[in-house]
């Protein structure tokens, strides 16, 4: 990626903290913050954030963030978390984890599997809310989204794509997943005709999907998405309000 991105990456490294260790004792960190853990076993890296006030008393919104492609050094997820998904959507006061890619591409069945492993276990150790489930990601971390997302509808009650591409299927998807896409028409890299092209099909198809179209951003400038992600929260609360009424 282009050096923002790395900039962004090495000031998240540099400030990893203590919490950098071996998730194999069971144990559930609670205090708020970040935390480098590794799954147990599996060897897996993730980032995880504890928002403030979590006390495990009242289960709380889950947030699974896909990071955008790379060279995946270790603790890559967090970078994406820090500039962008945990400010953003801090107001939802949700536990967010964020695995490192280790099946390169997010949109593939062994990725899908350690992402789900990875639910699974935070799931198991924390008060987590199964109707209140955000998957989102940028750039190949939305496409990743797009790819998840049509497939597990049963753990993911809510799909956020930033900047990324809709899978050659997503057309063909019978969507029961309500979708929130935003993307740039000032995207250098990845074009914004081929998101007009798809949410026009699926609205017409009745799928519930929002699509906000943002002028001026390029690809790398990944914090100047923070308004348009902090817009989607109102959405993503009456989702998660009507799968409960369900």
């Amino acid at each position: 990626m282009r050096s923002s991105i790395a900039a962004l990456l090495l000031s998240s490294l540099l400030s990893l903290s203590a919490a950098t260790a071996q998730d194999g004792g069971g144990s559930a960190a609670t205090a708020p913050g970040y935390y480098a853990l590794t799954l147990p076993d599996a060897g897996r890296r993730y980032t995880l954030v504890i928002p403030a006030g979590y006390t495990g008393q009242e289960a709380v919104p889950l947030v699974v963030s896909l990071h955008y492609g790379g060279g995946v050094t270790p603790f890559y997820g967090r970078g994406l978390l820090e500039a962008l998904i945990e400010p953003a959507l801090r107001e939802l006061g949700a536990i967010l984890v964020a695995p490192d890619s280790a099946a390169g591409d997010w949109a593939n069945s062994l990725a899908q599997q350690h992402v789900l492993e990875l639910m699974d276990l935070v799931e198991a150790r924390y008060n987590i809310d199964s109707e209140r489930t955000l998957l989102t990601g940028y750039s190949m971390g939305g496409r990743g989204t797009w790819y998840l997302a049509a497939r597990h509808p049963d753990r993911f009650k809510a799909a956020l794509p930033i900047a990324g591409l809709p899978q050659p299927d997503s057309a063909t998807v019978d969507w029961t997943i309500p979708l929130y896409v935003i993307h740039s028409a000032a995207d250098q890299v990845l074009p914004l005709e081929p998101n007009l092209a798809i949410v026009e099909q699926l609205r017409a198809e009745g799928v519930d999907i929002e699509f906000t179209v943002v002028s001026d951003i390029g690809h790398y400038e990944i914090p100047r998405y923070r308004p348009y992600v902090e817009g989607a929260i109102p959405w993503i609360r009456g989702v998660w309000e009507s799968e409960r009424d369900k």
